[in-house]
């Protein structure tokens, strides 16, 4: 793949990529948070909140490689376009489920939860893909694109959870219809050059093209030969790991000692900001750390960081216990943000200009995976040994995965030889 110099990407350009990004990732959290709401009010059955919740990565796990395959074989921006539109429409179709009797209703709020969250993922996917495709993957830029993407997952779900106390459920959800609308309105604004140097299909679609091809998983899972995708995959896939405790029993732990919702959210948000600030620092530490062993030094940092939160918490006054929690959770955000833009950048200069869909799909794959196993995992663990126990032995666990990953890069030729990369992560 040719390098692209630095400035000949206009800011313009840059500016609707990282738009795209962020309008459709922090979806993500602001759907958790709203959604988790709605579902406290229609019912109290635990086991029916977890399927509403948990139903927005069904479809994601099991079409991301499908929709990446089709950023490469039909373009980009193309299929970003379309996802982008479904994306702003089904938040404005939740009220209107609500009219309906409630089995016909939680069927449909499931329904539109899965939709909504292939949606939002994809132009996720597509604007990853892109990074590649215009950016070269180059650590600043992509650096610069988790950085907004982290902020935006600070003030996102604080802005919609003011909503949901100020207003209702149908102006809660027309907001957040205008707020993926935004994100359509840059994905627009990338420009149809996106697509230069790639080869795809131009002609009107006919149903073969949009149909999934068993040809395009098996594409895509032969990427994991490549002895960096295949680390890129496992590290993400920890991290994923490390973020479902954070996302599952690190608040159900904090709530169990005490701490109100609020100083928990105060928290989960400290770590969001100095995310943002971390991805910043990916491309200069880069530099001085060979990327591969960068990206599995900050996965081990965010996996210890969760892992030891019960002995944060051992009688001291609260002021104490607050700021250790407050000093770690932020050093785990940080280590979150030095490590993402990273993977996505060693993945997207590991692979050709033609899989970067592919690619992308895959990671994301993973993603939904680690997201769907780690906390019923954690949770039949804590039943047995507790949960303040199960912290250490999923933590332990994620550690000795990464152990063997460390062994892989130190085998492998390709892998974490400075001399043989020094200028492909400038």
């Amino acid at each position: 793949m040719s390098e692209i110099p630095a400035d000949k990407i206009p800011w313009k350009t840059q500016a609707a990529i990282y738009g795209a990004g962020l309008f459709s990732f922090t979806m993500v959290l602001i759907s958790s948070l709203i959604v988790a709401l709605l579902a406290v009010q229609l019912t109290e059955s635990e086991f029916l909140i977890g399927v509403i919740v948990g139903s927005r990565y069904f479809l994601t796990l099991a079409l991301s490689i499908h929709g990446g395959a089709l950023m490469d074989r039909l373009g980009t921006r193309r299929v970003m376009v379309v996802f982008a539109i479904v994306a702003a429409v089904t938040p404005l179709l939740f009220p209107i489920a609500l009219w309906l009797p409630f089995s016909l209703a939680i069927t449909a709020i499931i329904f539109l939860q899965m939709v909504a969250g292939v949606s939002d993922a994809m132009v996720w996917v597509g604007a990853q893909a892109l990074s590649g495709h215009i950016m070269g993957g180059r650590p600043r830029y992509v650096g610069r694109m988790t950085s907004i993407v982290r902020l935006g997952a600070f003030f996102g779900p604080i802005i919609f959870g003011f909503l949901w106390d100020q207003t209702n459920v149908t102006t809660t959800f027309i907001l957040m219809g205008v707020w993926s609308a935004i994100g359509f309105w840059c994905v627009l604004k990338i420009p149809k050059i996106s697509e230069e140097g790639i080869q795809v299909k131009h002609e009107p679609l006919i149903v073969s093209d949009i149909v999934p091809r068993v040809k395009d998983y098996i594409d895509a899972f032969r990427l994991i030969a490549i002895p960096a995708v295949a680390l890129i995959l496992l590290a993400t896939m920890v991290r994923i790991g490390a973020t479902g405790i954070q996302n599952s029993f690190y608040v159900v732990f904090l709530r169990d000692i005490e701490i109100s919702a609020a100083i928990i959210g105060v928290l989960i948000g400290i770590a969001q900001l100095l995310a943002s600030a971390g991805s910043l620092l990916a491309s200069p530490m880069a530099r001085v750390i060979h990327p591969h062993w960068l990206v599995l030094c900050a996965v081990s940092m965010t996996v210890i960081t969760i892992a030891l939160t019960p002995l944060l918490v051992f009688g001291a006054v609260v002021w104490v216990t607050l700021i250790l929690l407050a000093f770690v959770i932020g050093i785990r955000g940080l280590c979150l943000g030095i490590s993402q833009p990273m993977e996505i950048s060693v993945l997207g200069r590991a692979i050709s200009i033609n899989e970067q869909g592919l690619g992308a799909g895959l990671r994301t794959t993973v993603n939904r995976l680690a997201s769907s196993l780690i906390p019923p995992l954690m949770g039949a663990v804590a039943e047995f040994v507790g949960i303040q126990n199960s912290f250490f032995i999923m933590g332990g666990f994620l550690l000795i995965i990464l152990f063997f990953a460390a062994l892989f890069v130190k085998q492998s030729d390709s892998l974490g030889n400075r001399k043989k990369s020094a200028r492909k992560f400038k």
